[in-house]
């Protein structure tokens, strides 16, 4: 086992992430893995094995983590000579991949986009914080001093609810190939609906699915008397849609839930069930 807790010096990356509200494990498992992956593809000099990233120090509350690069070296963990340009350019990276996309429609400077692939590690990585009133992110370059072992700030990035709930509905625009003018510029606030009745008007046999084409379709009355498609956030541990079909006729329960809702253009195109909190079966002789 490696003490990295001694080693009390040199550059970290360091994760604020701060839901304001209880987290899946599998969900938080899954932004870490996102975030692993991101790394790895842009930090194999000339086919090598990129330096691991390591845990140096976690605490639980908001989840705050340090993490810094290591090399193995006869049997010991050893910092990379380039330790302080792998953490300033993965800690910058992070951050322009969610700032390009959590910015609204109207701002005047888009940062160029990321590449799909850390798109989608960006959306997975960000997953456990959406929807969730309050939620933040930290992202910030910090060195341990030699001297006292203090740790300062080099550079640091803040992300909250509303921006992250942004960068979520934008990157899927984007992987949909929507053009991200045409997204709407809505806040998130009206984008995430919490504890809304939701009426099955379809409901097809198959697993729910979170994009593409679907043959569910449900009616929310605080938000419109049209029926659209619905969709379902997917997650390791719990099956969304499974909560609505396995227990309860779809067709004449009533279904209270949290939905994000999708617009283009200011119009509306559909909800992505993110939690079912209640299913309330309706009476058989109707």
């Amino acid at each position: 086992m490696v003490d990295l807790e001694s080693r009390r010096e040199g550059d970290r990356i360091v994760i604020l992430l701060d839901p304001g509200q209880p987290v899946e494990l599998g969900d938080l498992s899954e932004s870490f893995s996102a975030l692993a992956r991101m790394y790895g593809r842009h930090y194999r000099p000339h086919g090598e094995t990129a330096p691991k990233l390591y845990v140096t120090k976690l605490e639980t509350g908001s989840i705050l983590m340090e993490i810094a690069p290591y090399v193995q070296m006869l049997g010991q963990a050893v910092q990379p000579i380039d330790t302080v340009v792998i953490v300033a350019d993965f800690t910058n990276r992070l951050w322009r991949g969610i700032k390009a996309f959590s910015g609204g429609v109207s701002e005047p400077v888009r940062l160029e986009p990321p590449s799909d692939d850390d798109a989608r590690d960006i959306r997975e990585f960000v997953k456990p914080l959406l929807g969730k009133k309050g939620a933040e992110l930290g992202i910030k370059h910090a060195r341990y001093r030699k001297t006292d072992g203090e740790k300062e700030t080099v550079v640091e990035y803040d992300f909250d609810e509303s921006e992250l709930n942004r960068a979520a509905i934008n990157i899927d625009a984007a992987l949909a190939e929507i053009p991200l003018a045409e997204v709407t510029n809505a806040l998130p606030d009206h984008q995430i609906k919490r504890e809304v009745m939701l009426f099955m008007d379809q409901a097809n046999r198959g697993p729910g699915k979170e994009k593409g084409r679907t043959g569910d379709r449900g009616v929310i009355p605080s938000i419109s008397d049209k029926a659209l498609p619905v969709y379902f956030r997917k997650s390791s541990v719990i099956d969304l849609k499974g909560q609505i079909t396995r227990d309860a006729n779809p067709m004449t329960s009533t279904f209270v839930v949290d939905v994000q809702v999708q617009s283009i253009a200011g119009e509306l195109k559909g909800y992505i069930v993110t939690e079912v909190h209640d299913a309330i079966p309706g009476d058989p002789a109707e």
